[in-house]
């Protein structure tokens, strides 16, 4: 899958003839800017110390998922009134709750997206408010050649409109509480938040969404946590081919993309490891693969996270 901005359009499997490293235009060069940046860093952890707004990271990465907790005692909230929305990013977001030992709280999951530049961000929750310092990812570049007859992002009608309805679902409840699972035993093909050159020219403004895994045709795939089936489209669509979204709750949604078929219906609840289906071509694919993505809260991230640390 690739992705310009806020619109998401799906990958394929490359033909890849190099990779080269890609350094963001807003990475911090060297002497006064260094001092300024480090300035910058010492500014934010100082404001961070003290701020009711507790971040599970104050430096994330182009890429990386922040969880935002805060004490309900600290947002001074009437009796039956619901929380403020988070503004990150000029989006806002829903907190849940949750309880903790020093009572209860508020949490909610924001991504950083790969486009976005380094450098300090503001996170506010009502009148609170703290700072983030966006870190630079360095995604490389990848080199891919394509016919013309896949040279495209065509999609059939209704394609966009029912993916982009399942990336937006947000529910109330985390169907998850352990780190998610590679969906796919398959070697990786092509990591998150590669830019791409097909056929000599640089797409501007895009990046691959997610992981791709270059299974046998007909290799199974399991989904990567507990949840419910908010899209399992067979035939219909032209460029993801058949694809699956699960719902884990609070934002956060997973795509499998190009399979050959689906072992799944909409509204069915699943397992971490469950069978959902198996790899296929299907759609905008150059060769047998799975494209594996998660969305949290809309924005595209990065899926190695979630292996090492699921909140």
């Amino acid at each position: 899958m690739l992705q310009k901005s806020k619109t998401a359009f799906f990958g394929i499997l490359p033909l890849v003839l190099s990779v080269l490293s890609l350094t963001s235009a807003g990475a911090a060069p060297s002497g006064g800017h260094s001092l300024k940046k480090a300035e910058e860093l010492s500014s934010v952890d100082e404001a961070a110390a003290i701020s009711p707004l507790k971040l599970s990271t104050f430096r994330p990465k182009q890429g990386e998922v922040i969880e935002l907790t805060v004490l309900a005692k600290e947002l001074a909230l009437e009796p039956g009134s619901e929380p403020p929305l988070i503004e990150f990013l000029g989006n806002k977001y829903k907190l849940f709750p949750f309880d903790t030992e020093d009572g209860p709280a508020y949490r909610a999951l924001l991504t950083v997206p790969v486009v976005q530049k380094v450098g300090s961000v503001v996170v506010s929750v009502g009148a609170l408010s703290t700072r983030v310092i966006v870190m630079d990812a360095h995604y490389p570049v990848q080199r891919l050649t394509l016919p013309p007859s896949k040279n495209n992002f065509n999609m059939a009608k209704g394609e966009e409109e029912a993916v982009d309805k399942a990336k937006a679902t947000v529910s109330p409840v985390r169907h998850w509480t352990k780190n998610f699972n590679a969906p796919s035993k398959a070697r990786l093909s092509a990591g998150f938040g590669l830019r791409r050159i097909v056929n000599g020219k640089l797409l501007p403004d895009y990046f691959h969404s997610g992981l791709d895994y270059a299974g046998f045709q007909g290799s199974p795939i399991v989904a990567c946590a507990p949840g419910v089936v908010v899209l399992a489209s067979t035939g219909v669509f032209k460029l993801h081919g058949n694809t699956v979204a699960i719902d884990h709750g609070q934002g956060v949604v997973s795509f499998y993309i190009h399979m050959q078929k689906i072992n799944v219906k909409l509204g069915q609840k699943v397992d971490a490891g469950q069978l959902i289906g198996a790899v296929g071509q299907t759609g905008r694919a150059n060769g047998p693969h799975l494209h594996f993505s998660i969305y949290c809260n809309n924005v595209a991230s990065n899926p190695r996270q979630w292996y090492l640390k699921a909140f």
